[in-house]
C-alpha cells in the first residue's frame, strides 16, 4: 500500500472515531499520518482536522450533549493544557504512553467489574473528580493528542445514552482544540503549509463523520458500551506496548 494514503486514512479515523465511538480508535490518526510525513508534523497536522471533526461532529448531534458532565472538565483542562505545554518537550513520549495505556486497561477493566457485578451502578462524579480528570486530560490532548480513552472512561461510566456520550465528548474536545489551537500555532507546530495539506486531506473528515453517525445509530446501545471497551483495549494494549 503506498504510504501516500496512509494521511488520508488518518483524517477518515478523525472523523470516524468522533461521530462513531468517540473512543481509542483516534489515536490512530496521528500514527497513520506518520507513515507519510514527520512525527512533529503529524502532530501538527492532525490539529485542524481535529477542530473540523469537532465542528461536524457537533453538527451531527446537535444539542444532544450534556454540558453539565463536562463543565468542570473543560475547566479543569485549562491548567491541563498550560501543563502540557511546559511539559511537552520534558516529559518523555515513551512514558507518556505507556502510563497512558496501562491506565486506560486498568480503568476499563474497573468498568468490566462494575458492569458484571454492580450493573445498576452509576458513577456521579464531583467537581473536583470532573475538574481533575480535565487537567489530566488537557495535559495528556496537548502532548499527544492521547485525551480520548480518559474522557471516553469518565464518560461511559455516568451511563450516557449513546448520542449524548458522543456529542458531549465532541463538545469538550471542540473546546479543549479550539484552546490548544493558539498555542500551536505559536510554536510553529501549525503553519500555513500544514494547513494547505490539512484542506487536502480535510474531504475525508466528513466522510468519515458520516460513516461512524450511520453506525451510532445501527447499533444498539447494549452493544454500543461494549464496542467501545473493545476500542480501549485495543487502545490500551497498543500505547502500552508499541
Amino acid at each position: 500500500m503506498p504510504t501516500e494514503i496512509f494521511p488520508y486514512l488518518g483524517a477518515f479515523i478523525v472523523g470516524f472515531g468522533k461521530a462513531g465511538f468517540a473512543s481509542g480508535i483516534s489515536l490512530l490518526q496521528a500514527p497513520l499520518i506518520a507513515y507519510a510525513v514527520p512525527a512533529r508534523t503529524a502532530i501538527g497536522l492532525v490539529m485542524p482536522l481535529l477542530v473540523l471533526a469537532d465542528f461536524l461532529a457537533i453538527g451531527a448531534f446537535w444539542k444532544k450533549w450534556d454540558f453539565s458532565r463536562v463543565r468542570w472538565p473543560l475547566i479543569g483542562c485549562v491548567p491541563g493544557i498550560g501543563l502540557g505545554m511546559l511539559f511537552v518537550n520534558v516529559v518523555s513520549d515513551v512514558l507518556l504512553r505507556r502510563s497512558l495505556g496501562i491506565l486506560a486497561l486498568f480503568l476499563t477493566g474497573l468498568l468490566l467489574i462494575r458492569d458484571v457485578w454492580y450493573p445498576a451502578k452509576t458513577y456521579n462524579p464531583s467537581w473536583w473528580q470532573g475538574a481533575l480528570v480535565g487537567m489530566f486530560a488537557g495535559f495528556c490532548s496537548t502532548v499527544a493528542h492521547a485525551a480520548g480513552p480518559i474522557m471516553a472512561l469518565f464518560l461511559i461510566a455516568q451511563k450516557l445514552d449513546k448520542r449524548t456520550f458522543v456529542a458531549t465528548s465532541a463538545l469538550f474536545f471542540l473546546v479543549t482544540n479550539l484552546l490548544k489551537l493558539p498555542v500551536f500555532v505559536a510554536t510553529g507546530l501549525v503553519d500555513l503549509e500544514i494547513l494547505k495539506t490539512a484542506a487536502r486531506l480535510a474531504p475525508m473528515v466528513p466522510l468519515g463523520i458520516f460513516v461512524g453517525w450511520l453506525l451510532n445509530r445501527a447499533i444498539p446501545q447494549k452493544y454500543f458500551v461494549y464496542v467501545v471497551y473493545v476500542l480501549l483495549v485495543i487502545a490500551g494494549l497498543d500505547l502500552a506496548f508499541r
